[in-house]
């Protein structure tokens, strides 16, 4: 992976810095919450003090039936089909043995009272209500508190039919009731009306279920005697004190015990802000914010509260809820606190407002984080991109400077130098600073060539001259054959330094040559000619154009380097074998090619054959002397020429070629 990408990956962890963002938008959400909640909660224990102050309407501290306001009257057929909100009975009560017993209802139109009642009974022991052995059937005891007073009804039916009713007595009823009585499949429904304007303050409903060997089995509104428990209705009083004490946009009421609703005022109105959250941020914020929040339904509207906050409130302790539409469009906050009258727990008072604050000021909140962490990141980003491509450049360019810093032909390239003060411009000075020592080094290694021949010449002149005289001289024999190995080793000390200074003389005017133009397809063909009584007994192949070729340059250094490689190839060439010339013209050049059959090159050689004092010629010490200043000069021409040699091995693994571009000499202006 290249370094700008894994500078970009170390980026990412900028990520960080949006998500540390979310955690605090949602730690400022919890406390924006927090507070709602403690104010509406303060708001509702001061409204429950008011209202504690003047308890008219509010239920008793005794257990009471409420009696709901129903939207229209129902029919007296048994069914309770065509009641309000049917499925919520105002009470259930059951036998002394538990079991489920009779469950009522009670509902209030036009000022008449309306009671339905459902009873659970499988031994059918009926009888009318005014039979005498009524008493040990299945019968139903109402009792009645109104303005003249405490009335008992005993109401039965042998079928299904107009309800009977009678005194406890058996004789005519001092208040009649109007209803019905209806057989179900497993037990029985009645269902009656009160007189119209006859205003009862308590009830009370006695079930007896008679079974097959004559036992009854009682329950009611107390499970004893003929108890009654007062009627508990909507109070006006009390809505028109908390429409008073309600702050704006905030709805409250008040449930007794069993969780209906007795009080109830103000609206729940939306607190419209000109900058109102996008719903595709609400959807979104339902689903990050809202999660945990349960769905507002209808039943939070109805006459009876199933809402938990409301039973924490009436067990004693305050409680607060958030809830939500399905869609996250809408939140509100509900408060319940109990409503206590003299220390006694009478109700609980609910306040409830929709309140979009939270969710805009998390909103704003969420939106400047995505803002800012966008700015933030796309800069960051930037920046490191910016850092990592440059970073990139440099490191590429001290790679490409390093590469480059040693041609083709072994020579030395000025190293660039960073001025930066950074780590890489420390290593592009420090490889400034070893090339510069590499080239000294090997300025003076080239050079060592012309000073060593220069400073040799005058000892080994001593030392011929002394072994002139010594020869001249009456020497022992076994001494005169260890002057014939001292003047052995003096003549190749000889050759060697007439070696270096021809190296010399040949650097020296490879660097005072004149160029001209000149065919060097005859210099070749009339060397060729002068080359073959040399190389006999070995065959020389000669491949030139039909075309002159002509070329800027020395013609006498091309015959030099000529002669060198010619002669390199009949070293190694065996007399049975056969060498190669050819010329190619190319667009920017000409190639000049060698080639003879025998060995190949050691491994990993061809790169230093153009070094001084390198040779792999066979015979080392056997009195040849080939020191490897013949590729050098070749070198050195092929430079002077803009050009370059190089060897390598022929395709079929029979012999060795060396090349030798020429583009030709630069020319003066």
């Amino acid at each position: 992976m290249r370094l700008r990408n894994k500078l970009l990956l170390v980026a990412l962890s900028l990520l960080a810095l949006p998500w540390a963002g979310w955690r605090f938008v949602l730690e400022l959400e919890s406390l924006i919450r927090q507070g709602q909640e403690q104010a509406l909660l303060a708001a509702a224990e001061a409204m429950a003090r008011g209202v504690a102050q003047q308890p008219e309407g509010l239920p008793g501290a005794s257990a009471a039936l409420f009696v709901r306001e129903l939207q229209r009257s129902p029919v007296l057929d048994g069914d309770a089909n065509d009641w309000d909100q049917a499925a919520v009975p105002t009470r259930r009560f059951a036998a002394a043995d538990g079991k489920p017993s009779v469950e009522i209802l009670l509902g209030r139109r036009a000022e008449r009272v309306y009671l339905f009642a459902s009873v659970p009974d499988t031994t059918l022991e009926r009888a009318e209500a005014h039979w005498p052995n009524v008493s040990r059937r299945d019968h139903v005891l109402l009792s009645v508190e109104g303005p003249h007073g405490k009335v008992l009804l005993r109401l039965a039916n042998a079928e299904s039919g107009p309800l009977r009713q009678a005194g406890v007595d058996g004789q005519a009823p001092l208040l009649r009731v109007e209803g019905y009585w209806r057989e179900q499949l497993d037990g029985y429904a009645l269902e009656l009306a009160l007189p119209h304007g006859y205003r009862a303050t308590r009830l009370g409903l006695q079930v007896f279920d008679s079974d097959s060997q004559g036992g009854l089995r009682e329950s009611g509104t107390d499970g004893f005697g003929e108890s009654s428990m007062p009627l508990l209705h909507s109070s006006e009083v009390l809505a028109s004190s908390l429409a008073g004490l309600l702050p704006p946009h905030v709805r409250a009421r008040i449930h007794e015990r069993d969780g209906w609703r007795i009080a109830q005022a103000g609206e729940l109105e939306p607190q419209l802000d000109d900058a109102r959250v996008p719903a595709w941020r609400r959807l979104l914020y339902r689903w990050l914010l809202m999660q945990e929040d349960p769905l507002r339904t209808a039943a939070l509207d109805e006459a009876r509260s199933e809402a938990p906050e409301l039973w924490q409130a009436l067990s004693g302790k305050p409680a607060t809820t958030w809830r939500r539409d399905d869609f996250g469009q809408r939140q509100w906050l509900t408060a319940a606190v109990p409503l206590h009258v003299a220390g006694e727990l009478r109700a609980a008072l609910l306040l409830e407002r929709e309140n979009d604050a939270a969710l805009q000021l998390a909103d704003r909140a969420l939106t400047g984080l995505l803002w800012s962490t966008a700015l933030a990141l796309l800069g960051a980003g930037g920046v490191v991109f910016a850092f990592a491509t440059r970073l990139s450049w440099r490191i590429r360019r001290l790679r490409d400077a390093t590469e480059a810093a040693l041609d083709r032909e072994g020579r030395l390239r000025s190293f660039p130098r960073s001025r930066d003060a950074d780590e890489i411009g420390d290593l592009s000075r420090s490889f400034a600073r070893l090339i510069d020592e590499v080239a000294s080094q090997t300025e003076y290694l080239r050079s060592l060539a012309g000073t060593l021949s220069h400073e040799l010449n005058t000892p080994l002149a001593i030392v011929r001259s002394s072994l002139d005289n010594l020869d001249e001289s009456v020497v022992p024999a076994v001494a005169r054959r260890y002057l014939e190995r001292a003047r052995s080793g003096a003549e190749r000390l000889d050759g060697l330094v007439r070696a270096m200074s021809e190296s010399s003389r040949i650097e020296r005017a490879i660097e005072s040559a004149e160029p001209e133009e000149f065919d060097l397809r005859a210099l070749l063909e009339s060397s060729a000619e002068a080359y073959r009584p040399l190389l006999l007994p070995r065959r020389l192949d000669v491949h030139l154009p039909s075309r002159s070729v002509l070329l800027h340059g020395a013609p006498d250094l091309v015959s030099q380097s000529l002669d060198k490689l010619i002669d390199n190839a009949r070293s190694f060439c065996p007399e049975n074998g056969w060498l190669r010339m050819e010329l190619e013209q190319l667009p920017d050049g000409c190639l000049l090619r060698v080639a003879n059959s025998g060995p190949t090159l050691p491994s990993g050689s061809s790169a230093r054959l153009f070094e001084s004092l390198v040779s792999l010629r066979p015979g080392r010490g056997s009195g040849a002397l080939h020191l490897g200043f013949g590729l050098v000069v070749v070198r050195l021409v092929a430079q002077l020429h803009q050009g370059h040699a190089s060897a390598s091995d022929l395709p079929d693994g029979d012999g060795v070629e060396f090349s030798l571009l020429l583009r030709g000499m630069p020319r003066r202006r």
